[in-house]
C-alpha cells in the first residue's frame, strides 16, 4: 500500500481539474483520471460496464475484455480515464469511450469489532483530504488518504462500524509513521451497514477517524445497495 500511495501522490501532483460535477467525475483532459467507478459484468451478457455512482452506468461497447485478472472477475474499484460520446444525454446508462484504465483501488470489505480496537487495529494518525476521491457511492466508501511512509513495511487500513452506528477507520503504520507524505485511495465495501427502515432512501453516515490534529469526522449521504 504505501508503495501505491506513492505512486498515487505522483499521480495527482499531475491532476489539474478540480471542479466536481456529481461528486463522481470531472472533465479532465484524456490520460488523467476524470471518473472513479465500479468495473462489473453483466451477468447475461457478459458485457463489461463500470459503475460510476447509485445510479448511472458507463458502457464502452467495444470493451468486452475484462481488464484486470482474467480468472477472477469480481467488482473493483478504479480510477479510469474516458470520453463521453453522449455529451448531451441525461440517462442512468452513459456511452462512453475508455481511453485507459488507469489502475485499481485496494478493494476490502470492513472488519469486526473487536477489544481493544485501537490496539489490535492501530489508531496511527491519518487525514482524509476533500477530493473528488473521497465518496460513498454503489455501496462503498472510498477514501483519499494522506499519511507518512517511510517505506519500509506495509500500512493496513480498517474500516469498522461502531456500536453507535458511526464507521470508524482506523491507521496501523506498523511503526512505518515517519518518512514522506505520501497519498492514497482505498475503498471498502459497506457490508456491515444495514438496510435502512425506509428502504432505499438516502441517509446520513459518519465517519470518524484519528488525523494529525485530533479526531475528525465527516458526514456522507449513503444509499443502501441491494
Amino acid at each position: 500500500m504505501a508503495f501505491a500511495a506513492i505512486m498515487f501522490s505522483s499521480a495527482f501532483t499531475l491532476q489539474s481539474c478540480d471542479d466536481d460535477y456529481d461528486n463522481n467525475y470531472v472533465i479532465c483532459p484524456v490520460y488523467n483520471p476524470n471518473a472513479l467507478v465500479t468495473f462489473k459484468t453483466n451477468p447475461t451478457t457478459g458485457q463489461v460496464y463500470m459503475q460510476l455512482n447509485d445510479s448511472v452506468t458507463l458502457v464502452d461497447k467495444d470493451y468486452k475484455q475484462w481488464p484486470f485478472n482474467a480468472t477472477d472477475k469480481k467488482e473493483l474499484r478504479a480510477l479510469v480515464s474516458v470520453i463521453f460520446n453522449d455529451k448531451n444525454y441525461t440517462g442512468l446508462q452513459r456511452d462512453v469511450h475508455i481511453v485507459n484504465v488507469l489502475d485499481t483501488i485496494r478493494t476490502k470489505p470492513m472488519s469486526p469489532i473487536v477489544n481493544d480496537m485501537e490496539k489490535v487495529y492501530g489508531d496511527d494518525p491519518v487525514e482524509i483530504l476533500d477530493s473528488w476521491k473521497t465518496v460513498c457511492e454503489d455501496g462503498y466508501l472510498t477514501l483519499h488518504f494522506r499519511t507518512l511512509f517511510g517505506g519500509m513495511k506495509i500500512h493496513t487500513l480498517r474500516l469498522v462500524r461502531q456500536a453507535d452506528g458511526t464507521l470508524r477507520l482506523f491507521h496501523d503504520a506498523n511503526g512505518d509513521a515517519k518518512g514522506a507524505v505520501g497519498d492514497g485511495i482505498i475503498a471498502f465495501r459497506l457490508n456491515d451497514v444495514p438496510k435502512p427502515e425506509d428502504g432505499g432512501k438516502y441517509e446520513n453516515i459518519t465517519l470518524k477517524w484519528n488525523s494529525f490534529s485530533g479526531e475528525k469526522s465527516h458526514t456522507f449521504k449513503y444509499k443502501y445497495r441491494e
